[in-house]
């Protein structure tokens, strides 16, 4: 039977002192305060990069749940309401020095558990940074390991391959894992032209989508869609954080 989450916020003297005695998986998730449209609320990613580390930890013994990050770096999505940015060296700095912390106290390996694409810059040069000036080995993970199942369950063609936002996949990982967080009958596709140009040059989304940032159509979402893909997800991260943790041993 899988064992329950472990909250290190929670833990007091005595269990932390047991807990990091045993050279812990350290679950770190990370989100954003970031527009998702009429439907989903400005948490979005942290709720669903909570709800999946902690899906993790009951997998991974001798593991625990961070406090999630909540502010993330949202350059492209910063002139929605509501959405709150940091810059990529203030990101790239947090990282690294609550890694560094942890590392510190005898934690080996940290897993950054991503419900964000814009922190994707800063997960990797915090992990470069703690790997050279540590040796910390660092995992960073958004939702690997999804792309047959995604083509299988959703109906919709992307976007765009890479992105997805307030749309069926991310609405599916909502109403699967938050249901209440959703007020699905706001939602409405958002289906914008993007610039031929949009992987090789910076581009602010309102300036082809200056009405939602809703990239799809978050109607078509179900939480049987959202529970194929997660459980993929969850069992790729385990997978890849014992194989790590093995080659420390």
């Amino acid at each position: 039977m899988s064992a329950a989450a472990v909250s290190y916020e929670l833990l007091n003297d005595g269990e932390v002192k047991q807990l990091l005695a045993r050279r812990p998986v350290a679950l770190l998730p990370l989100g954003a305060v970031e527009n998702h449209g009429e439907h989903l609320p400005l948490s979005t990613d942290n709720l669903l990069a909570d709800a999946v580390a902690r899906q993790v930890s009951t997998r991974v013994a001798d593991s625990v749940v961070l406090p999630a990050l909540p502010y993330g770096q949202v350059w492209s999505t910063s002139a929605y309401a509501g959405t709150i940015s940091l810059t990529l060296e203030t990101m790239v700095n947090a990282l690294y020095e609550i890694g560094a912390s942890l590392f510190a106290q005898g934690v080996p390996l940290l897993a950054f558990v991503n419900g964000h694409m814009g922190n994707l810059d800063a997960m990797k040069l915090a992990a470069r940074r703690l790997h050279d000036e540590h040796g910390m080995k660092v995992l960073s993970l958004t939702y690997p390991g999804i792309g047959e199942i995604s083509r299988a369950v959703l109906e919709e063609q992307r976007v765009h391959p890479s992105y997805f936002h307030a749309c069926e996949l991310e609405t599916s990982y909502m109403l699967h894992l938050a249901p209440e967080h959703v007020r699905i009958e706001l939602a409405r596709p958002n289906r914008p032209t993007l610039p031929a140009d949009i992987d090789v040059s910076p581009t602010p989304w309102h300036t082809f989508s200056p009405d939602s940032p809703v990239l799809g159509d978050p109607t078509l979402a179900t939480a049987d869609k959202g529970r194929a893909i997660i459980d993929v997800a969850v069992a790729t991260i385990v997978e890849l954080i014992e194989g790590a943790r093995a080659g420390l041993a």
